[in-house]
């Protein structure tokens, strides 16, 4: 598994500029500043939504309906399994993953508040410390 650094990494290789010079330290150095400033503010972005109810309930619908909490096999009306729509499935829920660990890593107490929320498997087995 990756390390938060090796993502970071990833994601700083995956936008090329046509612009770049990788030869002037300082333009480097600026493009890693300027990186590390927008994922902040997105990363503030999704703290401020799973902040508020009605932020933690958008997000979590739109988790449901991108089946990131289970696999979808397709088949036809003759029950032969329809390979295309499997990974188109497959697809969504690879979003819906990667959505979820992005929150996760932003900030992980909001996002278990969001699945006692929403998660009916969550809400028949809610305790906390007051409630064992």
């Amino acid at each position: 598994m990756p390390s938060d650094e090796e993502i970071e990494t990833e994601v700083i290789l995956d936008i090329p500029s046509t612009n770049d010079d990788a030869a002037d330290e300082k333009k480097v150095q600026r493009r890693r500043q300027k990186i590390k400033s927008e994922e902040k503010h997105e990363a503030d972005f999704w703290r401020q939504a799973m902040n508020s109810e009605v932020g933690r309930r958008s997000i979590w619908k739109l988790l449901i309906q991108s089946n990131t909490f289970e696999q979808r096999f397709a088949c036809g009306p003759n029950g032969f399994p329809q390979t295309e729509a499997t990974w188109f499935q497959a697809g969504e829920q690879s979003f819906g993953l990667r959505f979820y660990h992005m929150l996760a890593r932003n900030d992980r107490i909001l996002l278990l508040k969001m699945h006692d929320e929403n998660d009916p498997y969550y809400q028949t087995n809610l305790k906390t410390r007051d409630n064992p």
